[in-house]
């Protein structure tokens, strides 16, 4: 299995139905195909915030800030509509909103704030330039799932399920007053017949947890399983849901059909401030999340352990996502690992053909080497700055390892909100550190340069340290230029 880096596993803009990855960096994308990664420099508009991919009566579109940046600003800006092509397009309606919803037949259907403040109204429009169509007051949603033509929605404040009709009339409602949706994993899944839902805790002192299944039909409960830890994850995998807890190092096999314990186990760490993680199969194996850095392969039937699989030193499984499938080839997100000066400096993937799983165990480990890459401080006078060299032939490798090492330089020796989380930030800190960066391009080397992408790059840059760093020398914001060598 190989692993290697890209700027950031949360930002994944594959568009529905690709056979790849694909991840943003901020002036490039680089696209993960199989075991093997290009670069993507024309689409996918990398310098700016991309959204999910939505269903809308155009088809498949992403909505993309207008503004460019590195912070992940999407929410409440206003966004331009895209289709797969990334060609203008409209979005029921409109070329340019700030909201988004759930596409029921013709209509977008939109859990929107209230007058009264912590009030959610469900609203109903055709088109979002015009007043909507219809609104139901039903609570803050957290999921919808359409299903023979009527919507059924999952509601955090009351916790609950309810179905609308076509005409937007309430099929059926179902409350939960024993759960505190605070306490609650999102989880809501379309089963045949059913609406399975993840109902939370009453405490997490409580160590307790519940699922249930519902009657898409008429909202009969067809069963109700009481877990005796907390619920962090729960998804659905063919017929069985797969839940684990974070806390209380348990996890759970259930079957879709009745909510039998088809599995369970508890885990005994040594560490009391272990996590357990995600818990998901496929092909006949479970893969199981231990703490960040060890990911377990269990035979499903019998939950026998066939290999734990340390994870690399430069990273760790990301929670945020459960793997993915794509032919043949199962991708898990990492996030970085190695200390928290490292946090949100780069991400990862494992890419695990399936085939060699198959195969049988152990399996073997190939992490990516970074290449020609490497940063040093330089005297200047009773200051320092920082020189960050860049030895590539392609300029993909020059962008993405490249503003790898320039954050790792700023969270590392820069103030910051999360580099200065740890215990030795003040060791670790360059009093000295004047705020300057430079970023070496050896020219001699670069097959295809693109002045423009560097330019950009530092623009961006210049953007972000203004925001969030301060140098330690004279508490300036830090600043970065770039020269070919």
């Amino acid at each position: 299995m190989k692993f290697i880096y890209v700027s950031d596993e949360v930002d994944e803009k594959s568009y529905p139905c690709s056979l790849n990855l694909v991840f943003r960096g901020y002036t490039y994308s680089i696209e993960v195909e199989k075991d093997s990664y290009s670069y993507n420099f024309s689409s996918y508009m990398p310098e700016h915030r991309l959204g999910p991919w939505l269903d809308s009566p155009e088809g498949s579109v992403v909505l993309v800030s207008k503004d460019i940046g590195i912070e992940p600003k999407y929410f409440f800006v206003e966004k331009n509509v895209y289709g797969r092509d990334f060609e203008p397009t409209e979005y029921f309606g409109s070329k340019s909103v700030n909201r988004e919803g759930n596409k029921f037949g013709d209509l977008c259907v939109i859990n929107e704030e209230s007058s009264v403040a912590g009030e959610y109204i469900l609203r109903v429009y055709r088109n979002l330039n015009a007043p909507c169509l219809f609104e139901l007051n039903v609570g803050l949603v957290n999921a919808c799932t359409v299903v023979d033509d009527n919507l059924i929605i999952l509601t955090k404040y009351p916790r609950g399920i309810l179905s609308l009709d076509s005409s937007f009339v309430i099929n059926w409602k179902k409350e939960f007053q024993n759960a505190n949706p605070r306490h609650a994993d999102i989880a809501f899944f379309q089963y045949e017949n059913s609406a399975i839902a993840s109902l939370g805790s009453t405490h997490r002192d409580a160590g307790d947890g519940q699922i249930i299944s519902v009657d898409t039909k008429n909202g009969d409960t067809l069963w109700l399983r009481d877990i005796p830890f907390v619920v962090d994850y729960c998804t659905l995998v063919g017929d069985r849901i797969y839940l684990s807890g974070r806390d209380d190092w348990q996890w759970y096999i259930l079957s879709a059909d009745t909510g039998e314990i088809l599995l369970e186990d508890s885990i005994n760490f040594e560490d009391e401030d272990a996590d357990l993680g995600r818990l998901w199969s496929h092909d006949g194996f479970l893969f199981l999340y231990l703490r960040y850095n060890v990911l377990r392969i269990m035979d499903e039937t019998t939950g026998r352990v066939l290999q734990d699989i340390p994870i690399p030193e430069e990273f760790i499984l990301s929670l945020g996502f459960y793997p993915e499938v794509i032919g043949d080839y199962i991708y898990i997100r990492l996030s970085n690992g190695g200390g928290i000066e490292k946090m949100s400096t780069y991400g990862g993937v494992m890419i695990l053909p399936r085939e060699e799983l198959k195969q049988g165990f152990p399996l073997s480990i190939e992490v990516e080497d970074k290449g020609d890459i490497s940063h040093q401080a330089i005297a200047d006078g009773k200051t320092e700055y920082y020189e960050i060299t860049a030895s590539y032939e392609e300029l993909g490798d020059v962008l993405r390892f490249g503003q790898i090492e320039v954050k790792l330089v700023a969270q590392r020796f820069a103030y910051n909100h999360w580099g200065n989380l740890d215990d030795n930030w003040k060791t670790r800190i360059n009093k000295k550190f004047d705020g300057r960066m430079v970023f070496n391009v050896d020219k001699a080397k670069l097959k295809n340069p693109d002045d423009s992408k560097f330019d950009l790059m530092v623009e961006l840059f210049n953007k972000h340290f203004a925001e969030k760093f301060r140098a330690p020398a004279n508490k300036k914001p830090l600043t970065i230029e770039w020269r070919y060598i």
